[in-house]
């Protein structure tokens, strides 16, 4: 153990490797030096891979508050009021009860959650967005009003537990795609791009079931439609948000939702036909800010059109 020091041993000192492990630190570096000079890097390389994900502290709290927020509105009911409004003349019966309040906390909390995570300690920097507010916010509506219309038993814990996974899943890949160094960033925004045209198959097939009237299905599935398109859209690189597009996107899918309202459809047909109507309309209005051509950009968007439909025919 001679006495002067190489290099790589006082870069180890100068690491904090000494204050480590004291004399055991010393005798170590002088019996093993490969083993004790790669630590470091190993160190490195595990905090890295941490980074890739959110706080475990932070998201499991968000979790809880929600999966708590779920729960309280099948064991907490308080009463219900109806909120009269005049339209034009037209009587419009608002009925405010507890799953609305739910539904509403519970959008914001998890918008809130999934900003709260973005500032989380493993990204100090990152400034929040909006755009990752969307999909989680909607995520929390949606899936409030089905369980809210489950009757409680094993189906209601069966789809408890599947909201919650899908919660998690979102809340995971919307973290994963604020960071393009993230090494889960292409996944996680092609999944946000199929989780969302999921979630609003899941929101189409809800309404249906719930058999609303229209002036109630109309405004969800105008908002469903808005928030969906948005998000596909911000998925896209270098891409600006086009709010009279979306808008214009999600008026022709209610309009056409509307039509369909009163047409002998099942609730899975019914939710296919405005699928199929608002991918291609996305798909449609992407190619025309990309520069293509009315005629060449309208081709892929036909032919999904047509199958979703011809689907919808099928489980009509």
């Amino acid at each position: 153990m001679g006495g002067v020091l190489s290099k790589g041993q006082s870069a180890y000192f100068s690491m904090g490797g000494l204050g480590r492990y004291g004399c055991l630190g010393l005798i170590l570096h002088q019996v093993f030096p490969p083993l004790m000079s790669k630590e470091p890097l190993r160190y490195n390389s595990a905090v890295d891979r941490l980074g890739d994900l959110p706080d475990r502290e932070r998201l499991s709290a968000v979790m809880a508050l929600i999966l708590l927020a779920y729960a309280s509105a099948r064991f907490v009911q308080l009463p219900g009021r109806v909120l009269a409004l005049d339209l034009a003349g037209i009587y419009v019966p608002l009925l405010i009860n507890t799953n609305t309040i739910v539904a509403i906390l519970v959008s914001g909390l998890t918008a809130a959650g999934i900003d709260w995570l973005l500032r989380g300690e493993s990204a100090p920097s990152q400034p929040s967005k909006a755009r990752h507010w969307l999909l989680p916010a909607m995520t929390a509506w949606v899936l409030s009003l089905t369980l809210a219309n489950i009757e409680f038993g094993l189906r209601w814990w069966v789809a408890f537990a599947g909201s919650a996974f899908l919660i998690l899943v979102i809340l995971l890949a919307e973290y994963s795609s604020a960071f393009k160094q993230n090494r889960f960033y292409s996944i996680a925004t092609l999944a946000l791009s199929a989780l969302t045209f999921g979630l609003f198959l899941i929101l189409a097939i809800t309404l249906r079931g719930l058999g609303l009237r229209l002036y109630l299905a109309f405004p969800a599935i105008f908002l469903g439609s808005f928030l969906a398109a948005t998000r596909v859209q911000l998925l896209q690189e270098s891409a600006t948000w086009r709010p009279l597009q979306m808008a214009g996107i999600a008026f022709i899918v209610a309009q056409i939702g509307a039509a369909a309202h009163y047409l002998p459809v099942s609730a899975l047909g019914f939710g296919l036909l405005l699928l199929g109507l608002l991918y291609a309309l996305n798909n449609y209005i992407n190619a025309l800010n990309l520069g293509q051509e009315p005629r060449k950009a309208i081709r892929d968007p036909i032919i999904t059109l047509a199958i979703f439909w011809l689907l919808a025919i099928i489980f009509r």
